[in-house]
C-alpha cells in the first residue's frame, strides 16, 4: 500500500475551553462539530478535551488531504473508537478528495498535560 498524505495536528485544550465557554461557543460548536460530535462531547467529564481532539483530527485529515478548496468543517466528522482506532466518517469535499485518491483514513487522537493531538495517514485503498 502506498501513502498518500499524512496530517499532524496539535491543538491547546484552553483555547478550546475559553471558546467553548466564551460568547461564541454555541456557534463555534454548530460551525464545527456534526451534532453526534457534539452529543459525545457533552457527555465526557473533560469536555474541552474531547472537543480539542476532535479540532485537531479535522485540522490533521484537511492537512492529509492537501486543503483541498471548498472543505468544510462538516464535511468530517469523528466517529469513537469502537472495537479499533477512532475513524472518520466524511461527506462533500472531504469525501471527494480522498475518493479522488482512492484511499483511505487511518486516525489517532491522544491529549494530555493540556493539549490534544491528532495524527492522520492517508493509504491507498486495497
Amino acid at each position: 500500500m502506498a501513502l498518500l498524505g499524512l496530517g499532524l495536528d496539535v491543538c491547546s485544550v484552553s483555547r478550546i475551553k475559553k471558546i467553548l465557554e466564551g460568547p461564541s461557543g454555541r456557534r463555534f460548536r454548530i460551525r464545527v462539530f456534526t451534532a453526534q460530535e457534539q452529543a459525545y462531547c457533552e457527555v465526557r467529564t473533560d469536555k474541552a478535551s474531547a472537543y480539542a481532539a476532535r479540532f485537531a483530527a479535522k485540522e490533521a485529515l484537511v492537512k492529509a488531504l492537501g486543503a483541498p478548496a471548498g472543505i468544510t468543517w462538516l464535511d468530517m466528522e469523528v466517529l469513537p473508537a469502537r472495537g479499533g482506532p477512532p475513524s472518520f466518517r466524511l461527506s462533500g469535499v472531504a469525501a471527494e478528495a480522498l475518493a479522488a485518491r482512492k484511499g483511505r483514513a487511518w486516525l489517532a487522537l491522544t491529549h494530555d498535560a493540556g493539549v490534544a493531538a491528532a495524527t492522520v495517514v492517508l493509504e491507498e485503498a486495497p
